[in-house]
């Protein structure tokens, strides 16, 4: 998003503080309809003359549609460059000398900083640095040409990262009981649903679409159902989708898993997805539902 109106624009729009986002940082917000149900999960990064927003794979299609029913005479433009960029997650403990290796020098940034930077003689194209500890460990995500970000994966792998996957993706964000939107999350969701309040919601920001029933919900204090993550008590992953049932009366559905990995931590399989609050505590047992269920525990 380019032009002199796109962060007044976009913070109409979103649950975030996108005017008071300075250059080089970055945040994490929803796009509500007037409902306050989550329309898309967004990543805003600010650079010196446009706006960089991530969403989930194939949600272009629908936000871009969205923000431009409303554009009537603000001056900025909206380009959708999915086709020109690729983009590789780097992550692990490791993360920031593997970086330095390929020339990327990411020592002194902090949660949600970004930068642009050259890669070195190995690499040199410009290369947008973003950082995001969105599971709990340091992140970075790396946007480059299509040519570039090939270039760039394979110097990584040559001086010692390993190559990923997206069963490793998974398992990472369900371990930090990240949602995936359109996966776990839909327009049928609250914002506060979610339970990415505090990173996400800014109650202090002003007026936005779909304001008023977040504020509302937020002053009466709770959700009827959220996300949730679970471990199941099983050696083989389940299927997805799980609907979830009261262990005490399995003819009660109380919640529905969307997603399931594998849990490095407990070295059981993990799940996420919707459940309703009053299961939804930490130790509660719950099982799935049909002729074979399977016993899960909310962690």
């Amino acid at each position: 998003m380019s032009g002199p109106d796109r962060h007044a624009f976009l913070h109409n729009f979103c649950t975030n503080d996108i005017k008071g986002l300075p250059i080089g940082r970055g945040c994490e917000a929803f796009l509500c309809n007037v409902k306050g149900r989550i329309l898309g999960h967004i990543f805003v990064f600010a650079g010196p003359e446009s706006l960089w927003i991530e969403t989930t794979p194939g949600h272009v299609t629908t936000l871009v549609p969205h923000l431009e029913r409303y554009h009537l005479l603000e001056t900025f433009t909206l380009t959708d460059r999915s086709a020109e960029f690729g983009e590789l997650f780097v992550t692990g403990p490791n993360s920031p000398a593997a970086l330095g290796a390929i020339g990327i020098n990411v020592g002194e940034l902090r949660n949600w900083d970004c930068v642009t930077r050259i890669a070195g003689e190995s690499v040199p194209v410009p290369v947008s640095v973003k950082r995001v500890d969105w599971f709990g460990a340091t992140g970075f995500l790396l946007s480059a040409s299509n040519e570039g970000c090939s270039q760039l994966q394979a110097k990584l792998v040559a001086n010692g990262a390993s190559s990923g996957s997206v069963a490793a993706f998974e398992d990472l964000r369900i371990e930090a009981g990240f949602l995936y939107y359109g996966v776990d999350l839909s327009d049928e969701n609250l914002a506060q649903e979610a339970m990415r309040t505090n990173q996400a919601i800014s109650f202090t920001k002003g007026c936005y679409l779909g304001q008023e029933p977040i504020a509302r919900l937020n002053a009466m204090g709770h959700v009827n159902k959220q996300l949730c993550r679970v471990r199941f008590e099983c050696d083989v992953i389940p299927n997805i989708p799980q609907r979830l049932v009261d262990p005490a009366d399995p003819s009660k559905e109380i919640g529905l898993i969307t997603s399931i990995g594998w849990s490095v931590q407990d070295n059981l399989p993990a799940g996420l997805g919707i459940v309703r609050s009053a299961f939804a505590q930490p130790g509660t047992r719950l099982q799935t539902a049909g002729d074979a269920p399977v016993m899960a525990r909310v962690v």
